[in-house]
């Protein structure tokens, strides 16, 4: 108790944002055990998650590895982890989508830190509102792979006004590729003749993105 006092009453007194990553870490484990403080397991799991980093990466296996961390506070992490992802998610589907950065956070956090290539497309109303969003192709993704008949089958069973093409890069470098431009090009043909906006194509990693809108490239 008496090392959890600190970051609880810091978090208390002055808000959650003024704990450290160890404080924040000390407060969501909650407590240590008989060999380890709960400072001790935090600091530890500071430095193994390389200042959080690779938190989003890291296994509940890979968590209990760390001395004082065992499976109920290796699944407290993890659904911190969830928690925040989910909040994300939630956020986007509630406010209009103008620009890259409203999904960002979201997609970086769900799909950025995926090992395997995800294209998912996001599904909007007239008044950018997100209707659904469904994950319709995966693996080594190339152009010939992403068929347009799937995309907009979807588009018009959900009523959708616009398309947010989004996939992600496991390698974390999310420059497009020859294949994402020849796909993205493709289905801005086919969106054209179907009287569908394609809004953007997203391509994310697990703390980047880039916006072929954003880079003039939707064309």
């Amino acid at each position: 108790m008496e090392h959890m006092q600190r970051p609880r009453e810091k978090a208390l007194r002055d808000g959650i944002g003024t704990l450290s990553d160890a404080e924040l870490a000390a407060l969501i484990l909650s407590s240590g055990n008989k060999q380890r403080t709960v400072d001790q397991i935090a600091h530890d799991l500071v430095r193994q998650s390389k200042g959080f980093s690779r938190l989003t990466d890291m296994t509940l296996e890979e968590l209990m590895q760390i001395d004082g961390i065992r499976e109920a506070k290796g699944l407290q992490i993890v659904a911190a982890l969830e928690l925040s992802k989910r909040a994300m998610k939630a956020r986007s589907y509630m406010f209009s989508i103008e620009s890259p950065a409203d999904v960002a956070v979201w997609f970086e956090m769900e799909y950025g830190v995926l090992k395997q290539e995800h294209f998912v497309c996001v599904y909007l109303d007239t008044k950018g509102k997100i209707i659904t969003h469904k994950t319709l192709f995966k693996g080594s993704l190339n152009a010939s792979l992403v068929h347009p008949r799937e995309i907009f089958k979807e588009a018009f069973l959900q009523n959708a006004h616009a398309i947010l093409l989004v996939h992600n890069h496991p390698s974390n470098d999310v420059t497009p590729s020859e294949d994402d431009r020849k796909t993205t090009t493709r289905l801005l043909e086919v969106a054209d003749t179907m009287g569908i906006q394609i809004m953007d194509h997203i391509i994310v990693g697990k703390d980047r993105y880039y916006s072929f809108k954003q880079h003039d490239a939707l064309r």
